[in-house]
């Protein structure tokens, strides 16, 4: 093996999951520094990326309790030991990107951690302008022009009768392990803490535009330009849904929307395959009489299946079912429309769930571990 051209070893390698590639730096100092090469690490990458391959479910149970669920098994889960100590109480995961999770805990503290390599760091510490803000919007991403890991947050205040406004914007570099401030936002936001999104290079949020105003609205903002733009929603009534959810899947916003049909009640699954185009959204499922849909649940689009034919959902509660909640997994097979359920062993009663790739994207070695 030792014998083989260095192209050949890397592309064996590549096929391999980080697991097996953290065992394997210990094969020999050539093999060490082939995997940790930044190069091998975007080969690695890229590959999982276009062939849906090495993923898993990252599960948020009780806000500080984590478990994987490997996507290519689907049997059983695996406790993560999260490294920011006991005393964090209340993680929130408000961002995953290419391996590299991104938390909050309730005293708006931010680490990052790669749970495959077990590595994590500290963001530095930044001041809020206002002392008490009424909402604060994150969002986490992977900017491919500057090749930088991107961190955006967004505080604003404001007093009842519009009697002081206050609105900050500010973007963290992984690179350079820095905050900066950008220019200010021209939306509002009304829920106290929200996590964007991230399609097309681009970071996304429900916001509102004025203060007045009763209907949510798409804004993006570019990684790259670090310019914000609104983007048009599909015209699919979302004044009759009694829930609708907007995220990415497969790297293109979804639009999740449902309602009722005189005695259905409707899941429809929207696509926009060309960012910005609102004439390009088709629908692309439309789900009537889900059995296991009482109205207290929610049916969530999370990844396509390695061949393209099926849609992973995560059915979860909204509220607790008598006394419990039980949130599930199942396969929607999009030529038959048939529904089958994902048996997964030790699984939590109610979670959050992220989808994940596996990587051996590295942190700012320079900062606080």
């Amino acid at each position: 093996m030792a014998r083989l051209p260095h192209e050949m070893t890397s592309d064996i390698l590549c096929r391999l999951s980080v697991k097996d590639l953290l065992r394997f730096r210990s094969v020999s100092k050539p093999w060490c520094s082939s995997i940790d090469d930044p190069y091998f690490i975007k080969l690695h990458l890229s590959r999982s990326l276009k062939t849906n391959t090495n993923h898993s479910l990252i599960l948020s149970h009780r806000e500080d309790h984590f478990f994987s669920v490997n996507c290519a098994l689907f049997e059983t889960t695996q406790r993560l030991n999260h490294p920011f100590g006991e005393q964090r109480k209340t993680l929130q995961i408000l961002g995953s990107c290419n391996g590299l999770l991104a938390l909050v805990d309730d005293k708006d503290r931010i680490f990052l951690w790669n749970p495959s390599t077990r590595k994590s760091q500290v963001l530095p510490f930044n001041e809020i302008g206002s002392s008490s803000p009424s909402s604060t919007y994150y969002g986490f991403g992977y900017d491919p022009i500057s090749d930088d890991y991107k961190l955006v947050r967004m505080v604003q205040s404001h007093g009842n009768n519009d009697e002081y406004f206050h609105s900050e914007a500010k973007v963290y570099s992984l690179r350079s392990n820095c905050w900066r401030r950008i220019k200010d936002v021209y939306f509002y936001h009304k829920i106290s803490r929200e996590f964007g999104f991230l399609a097309n290079n681009a970071l996304h949020w429900m916001v509102f535009k004025t203060l007045q105003s009763r209907n949510k609205e798409l804004v993006g903002f570019d990684l790259g330009s670090e310019e914000f733009r609104f983007l048009e929603l599909p015209d699919c009534c979302l004044d009759k849904v009694l829930w609708f959810h907007i995220k990415a899947i497969g790297g293109d916003i979804c639009l999740t929307s449902t309602y009722r049909e005189t005695n259905n009640v409707v899941v429809d699954v929207w696509i926009m395959k060309e960012y910005g185009v609102k004439q390009s959204w088709f629908k692309l499922i439309s789900w009537k009489e889900p059995h296991f849909m009482p109205c207290s649940t929610v049916a969530l689009p999370l990844a396509f299946s390695k061949d393209g034919d099926e849609v992973l959902f995560f059915i979860g509660y909204k509220w607790f079912n008598w006394g419990r909640r039980i949130d599930s997994f199942v396969w929607y097979d999009l030529r038959s429309q048939e529904v089958k359920n994902v048996v997964i062993r030790d699984i939590p009663t109610s979670f959050e769930v992220n989808w994940y790739v596996d990587s051996l994207v590295p942190l700012n070695s320079n900062a606080q571990q």
